[in-house]
């Protein structure tokens, strides 16, 4: 399904090795947990550079551990950006619950140089309610490891700054998942290949940049736009399972903006409000579109409540889909065809980490 690109994500934000987008972990990259650093630290604090003293996000020597979580339930389908409200009536739907958690590491060694380390775990259930079939997987995704750095020596007087991340993707993740067809009248004897949407991985071996942009302004209030984007230059990869289809390796991206505010009296607690896109491009940057993909994306307003004590932060988001487009891919086009994929209504993103 198209809405579990992430994907990571984790959007990309000051601990982040990347984020929420993508297809498995990627979006896999839990986004809320990735929300460390100046620029929460900045929300919560009232429109500062972030905590004080040793607990400071910029203080160099410092391990900073983060936990995500991301949940969602897709099954409205949609062809280009019109839905398909007969697949629901007709109980034909594809609908894919996916649970994912994202654990970040990240070690600054100075003011300015941060390390990056991620491991995104993955349980997703798909059902195909025209037979009932449930197919599953489970276990680790795609790993990340990278650095970012502050633009401007951290803090500034101008409590402003941007950061620019990049790291690898592995391919750690098992992109030939099999499973069990349970559910049905009677259950399979044969494992199957589980459908691209919840594989764990994609096989190839990728670069995520990422950005992270605050400014904070008088009475509380802190403008930021984060943004990530895979480059996945490998063409296409083949289940080893018979009867498997050659998939696309694609390309993967998500973008946030949006305004935080400190509430007054309340040290710590801070309310976010961002708009979101997120999707799967049809073409990659680099490389080709062979085998297939479901491109598209997927426009949400995003609200959120961060609270931060000490070396603690804690975030909590809920992303609210306005607008699903399934986009055309390349095999689309020379078919003549426009296939479908299913959105999720809404994303549920948790997040805690802590410095030590």
């Amino acid at each position: 399904m198209l809405t579990n690109r992430l994907l990571w994500m984790p959007v990309a934000c000051a601990a982040l090795v990347f984020t929420g987008v993508g297809q498995r972990a990627y979006g896999q990259g839990c986004v809320a947990a990735r929300q460390g650093g100046p620029m929460m630290g900045s929300l919560c604090d009232g429109g500062g550079n972030g905590a004080s003293g040793a607990s400071s996000p910029a203080s160099p020597g410092r391990w900073e551990l983060g936990i995500g979580y991301r949940w969602l339930n897709s099954q409205r389908h949609f062809v280009g950006d019109v839905e398909q409200p007969q697949r629901m009536a007709q109980d034909t739907q594809q609908q894919n619950k996916e649970h994912l958690f994202d654990l970040s590491l990240s070690y600054r060694l100075n003011r300015r140089w941060t390390l990056t380390f991620s491991a995104p775990f993955t349980d997703a259930d798909r059902i195909n309610h025209r037979t009932k079939g449930v197919t599953e997987s489970t276990g680790l995704g795609d790993m990340s490891v990278g650095a970012k750095f502050w633009l401007f020596r951290p803090p500034t007087e101008s409590h402003q700054n941007i950061q620019i991340g990049f790291a690898l993707k592995l391919p750690t993740g098992k992109p030939n998942v099999t499973s069990l067809i349970s559910g049905v009248p009677t259950a399979s004897t044969t494992p199957t290949t589980v459908d691209q949407s919840i594989q764990l991985g994609d096989s190839g071996t990728g670069l995520a940049l990422d950005y992270l942009a605050y400014k904070s302004l008088p009475k509380g209030f802190t403008l930021f736009s984060t943004g990530v984007y895979l480059l996945n230059p490998t063409n296409t990869y083949t289940a080893t399972t018979p009867g498997a289809r050659v998939l696309s390796v694609s390309d993967q991206y998500l973008f946030r903006g949006g305004v935080g505010y400190a509430v007054p009296k309340l040290r710590g607690i801070a309310l976010s409000l961002a708009g979101r896109d997120e999707g799967v491009p049809a073409r990659d940057l680099i490389g080709r579109e062979d085998g297939f993909r479901r491109p598209g994306y997927a426009v949400s307003v995003e609200p959120g409540l961060q609270y931060g004590r000490g070396r603690n932060l804690w975030s909590f988001s809920y992303a609210i889909a306005v607008h699903r487009d399934r986009t055309r891919s390349v095999s689309d086009v020379r078919a003549g065809t426009h296939g479908d994929a299913a959105f999720a209504d809404s994303l549920i993103l948790l997040g805690y980490s802590r410095t030590f």
